[in-house]
């Protein structure tokens, strides 16, 4: 040990802590602790209290290090307590719920393509879906372990910044453990935060400020162990950390980019006294061409954002959104200082010069703040490096490239950590000649505050509708917010207020095509196919590739009758975007309007194979079995729906169906209850369970559902016809044939009305009129039993043997367990004398379980001359 070095311990000890002795001397504390036993043995008490005193302080430093880390994820930990159940978001859907690319953990290449610069957030929501599905638990305590990481950070990049050669020696020096556990409480408390954690998408942010921080506190512990001898391992351990650290940053979100040039301006701003260590800082500069290369050989040039149909108009030039930043930038100050009207979507408006009052001020006010943290930089450098910090972590989304969306809080994640040094250094600096109790009292009111904004904020973000309202209430006149509402009004049934909303958005933003194809989505809903094309054709009009209004568009076209369009449009979208999963399942309803059945469940299971998890496409491919006949595994599949989709409507209307079709007329009633619950307008399950009572026999409580069907659309023919049927049970035939009339009216091929028209015709006597509706009927529906079963019967009472006969045989070919058909075709050849073939069909009849009338038994025995 040289003797400056021995002479500087003896000087101090007593005076400073051993850890902090041995710090500045770049030795280990062993080494100054078996010096002082060596050269001065305890001639003096005193000596042994100089000894003993910074060994004392320094343990009781760290018994405040981990209350301080205690009370930093005890905090961040309440103030995050009401999130856990919060749903996916906005931006969730697109990058988490349908995202085909994250279903898969051991598919990395297609995790990686998706978004190659954020491929860490990417493979940490894979990770999560792997787990826990779309269980939101999961997830949101992925990203509150994230954030309370970062805190826990933050506060050791404090410790090791008040070591360092231009603070080690100041007065803040000795309150470093203060200092950084008011630091980190600001970080982890702030209500600005809450985007940035609550917000699952965008852990992008959290995390790649996690790594961030990290790899800046591991570059300066390895710089700090640079001259401490026989440490060479743990420098190089360390460096290389941060170097790790470095490329999982970059790899989390695209902003990371500045991290080379905060650990040069680290350099400069607490290490230049003993010189800038080039060799240690030129490795990482080098760094910065990863992002723009990785960006340009995968062609992800567009920083990750949104498809062009989210967006509401035209783009900015660089130029005007450079000077919209600098209002943005004094707009985040002021959420930083004074946290209140947090607001999802800002409407900000774009500055259209630099000379305007607002824009001008603003670059003023900056260029203040610049040159004050310049002039403050000698004497106040952790100020000053709390401003450096925040400005240059701003500069890749607060610049000259420009993003669709100018101001989002989540951008504020990282640059949190400047404003929060910046605010605690402060504080101390303003309170230092009087005492730092001032200064703790006042960052602890700070702490607390922050805190209980975050839990009340966190509230707005515990389901769609909080979110988007409170958005709506805060920017009245920007479309987004209301089209938004508008599709959380859909979703929840309220189709008028949705179309209210989406209206809106429309006369604030005539070119925003989301609005258009939402508000199509609408109309399709209340059958209103016109009004629905309209808007996709203005969708697709506004975004050629706008593979939703395709996809949606097919859809009409399907529901209105046109399913071979239907089919073109689903083409269109699955070319534009192959893992569309929606475009193969709206597709596989066109080939069930097809009656290709095989093709619709072929294509349903290409929707299923890209997301598992896809309800809607398990509920159509229901719909072809109950289609194909396979009620089993019709109500499988409507099982897996409902099971993804507790209150999927459509899949309980369709296992109603399955069940009708099994008998079990009970259980079928059962789930258009829970049909009708889950959706309280579902007209189809109204529709449905009225068909299902008039098998049992309550025709009342059958009219009162088709009544209801009628009253939510009075233009759903089937109702009418289906109420002309029930009628027709009760006797009221003229009611039954004005309520075919209306539902022939409304859809001049629905071939059940032709058939109820024609059974009530029939029961008046009017057999020709039966006649001509069966055969309307027959023209429509070629393979409906029924029809051909009871146009037999017209043909029978007219006397017409031959083709009563010929309409039995073809009841019969369709349907080779129809009983009634075989003991009408009985009658048939009775009456032309051909008792052979009569007893053949009474024998049919009987096999399938039904015994013929006993008294044409008694008549076709005397007949025949035969006994059964």
């Amino acid at each position: 040990m040289n003797p400056e070095n021995k002479k500087y311990i003896l000087e101090n000890i007593g005076k400073k802590p051993v850890k902090e002795i041995a710090s500045f001397l770049h030795m280990k504390e062993r080494v100054i602790r078996r010096f002082l036993e060596k050269e001065r043995p305890a001639k003096d008490p005193k000596d042994l209290k100089a000894v003993a005193a910074p060994q004392l302080k320094d343990t009781k430093a760290n018994y405040f290090n981990i209350l301080a880390i205690a009370l930093i994820i005890i905090v961040g930990s309440a103030a995050y307590s009401n999130t856990f159940h919060s749903p996916f978001q906005f931006d969730d859907e697109w990058n988490i719920v349908n995202n085909p690319d994250i279903k898969n953990l051991s598919n990395l290449r297609a995790i990686f393509n998706f978004m190659p610069t954020r491929f860490i957030t990417d493979l940490s929501l894979a990770i999560n879906y792997h787990f826990g599905r779309n269980n939101v638990l999961g997830y949101h305590l992925f990203n509150l372990l994230v954030h309370l990481s970062a805190a826990i950070m933050v506060w050791w990049l404090v410790i090791l910044t008040l070591q360092t050669p231009a603070l080690r020696d100041k007065k803040i020096a000795g309150h470093s453990c203060l200092i950084a556990f008011f630091t980190a409480l600001i970080f982890v408390s702030h209500p600005v935060q809450t985007q940035g954690v609550t917000y699952i998408i965008q852990r992008a942010a959290s995390l790649a400020a996690l790594f961030y921080i990290s790899a800046l506190a591991f570059y300066v512990k390895s710089r700090l162990l640079q001259h401490e001898e026989g440490r060479s391992h743990s420098r190089l351990f360390f460096y290389a950390l941060s170097f790790i650290a470095l490329i999982l940053a970059m790899f989390s979100k695209e902003m990371t980019i500045t991290l080379p040039l905060m650990i040069l301006l680290y350099e400069v701003c607490f290490f230049r006294e003993e010189g800038i260590d080039w060799k240690r800082v030129i490795p990482f500069l080098m760094t910065l061409i990863i992002i723009p290369i990785t960006m340009v050989a995968t062609k992800s040039v567009n920083f990750g954002e949104m498809r062009l149909s989210a967006q509401e108009g035209p783009g900015i030039s660089p130029f005007n959104y450079l000077i919209t930043q600098f209002r943005v930038i004094v707009t985040y100050l002021r959420l930083l200082l004074v946290p209140v009207n947090q607001n999802l979507d800002y409407d900000y408006s774009v500055s259209k010069t630099l000379f305007d009052i607002p824009t001008l001020s603003s670059l003023i006010l900056l260029a203040v703040i610049l040159i004050i943290a310049v002039r403050m930089f000698r004497k106040y450098r952790l100020i000053s490096f709390g401003i450096f910090f925040f400005l240059l972590t701003l500069i890749p989304e607060s610049s000259v490239i420009p993003i669709k969306d100018v101001i989002f809080e989540h951008r504020l994640y990282l640059p949190m950590v400047g404003y929060a040094i910046f605010l605690v250094s402060a504080a101390y600096y303003i309170f230092e000649n009087k005492g730092i109790k001032p200064a703790i009292i006042i960052l602890s009111i700070a702490g607390i505050s922050y805190s209980m904004l975050t839990y009340s904020r966190n509230f707005i973000w515990k389901n769609e509708f909080t979110l988007w309202d409170d958005a709506v209430r805060k920017s009245p006149n920007k479309a987004r917010p209301l089209n938004n509402r508008g599709k959380v009004y859909q979703d929840k049934g309220d189709i008028d207020q949705a179309l209210s909303d989406y209206n809106k958005a429309i006369e604030l933003n005539s070119e925003y095509a989301d609005a258009y194809n939402n508000r199509g989505n609408a109309y399709t809903q209340k059958d209103n196919f016109d009004q629905a094309l309209s808007d996709y054709n203005k969708a697709i009009e506004l975004n050629p590739k706008y593979v939703d209004a395709y996809s949606n568009r097919g859809n009409a076209y399907t529901q209105k009758g046109n399913p071979d369009q239907g089919i073109s449009d689903c083409n269109k979208a699955i070319e534009i975007n192959p893992k569309y999963a929606d475009a193969y399942s709206n597709r596989g309803i066109a080939y069930i309007k097809k009656s290709n059945f095989d093709q619709a469940i072929s294509d349903c299971n290409k929707a299923i194979g890209i997301n598992p998890k896809h309800a809607d496409a398990y509920n159509n491919r229901g719909n072809a079995y109950i289609n194909k006949g396979n009620f089993d595994q019709a109500i499988s599949d409507c099982n897996k729906a409902i099971g993804i989709n507790p209150k999927h409507a459509d899949a309980y209307n369709n296992r109603g169906r399955a069940y009708v079709q099994k008998g079990n007329l009970d259980q079928s009633i059962s789930d258009y209850n829970k049909a009708i619950e889950a959706n309280p307008k579902h007209t189809d399950a109204y529709n449905n369970r009225g068909n299902a009572y008039t098998q049992t026999g309550n025709i009342d409580q059958a009219l009162s559902d088709y009544n209801k069907a009628i009253e939510i659309n009075p233009e759903y023919a089937s109702s009418y016809s289906n109420r002309g049927a029930a009628y027709l049970g009760k006797g009221n035939f003229d009611q039954s044939i004005s309520d075919c009339n209306k539902a022939i009216e409304i859809n001049p091929k629905l071939a059940g009305a032709y058939s109820n028209r024609g059974n009530a015709c029939m029961n008046k006597g009017n057999i020709d009129q039966a006649l001509s509706d069966y055969n309307k009927a027959i023209e429509f529906d070629p393979k409906d039993a029924n029809v051909y079963n009871n146009r037999a019967a017209a043909y029978l009472k007219k006397g017409n043997l031959d083709q009563s006969i010929s309409d039995y045989n073809k009841a019969i070919e369709l349907n080779h367990e129809y009983v009634d058909a075989y003991n009408n075709r009985a009658v048939a050849y009775f009456n032309k004398e051909q008792y052979v073939k009569s007893w053949e069909d009474v024998h049919s009849a009987q096999a399938l379980g039904r015994k013929a009338n006993p008294e044409f038994i008694e008549a076709l025995k005397k007949a025949s001359g035969r006994e059964l």
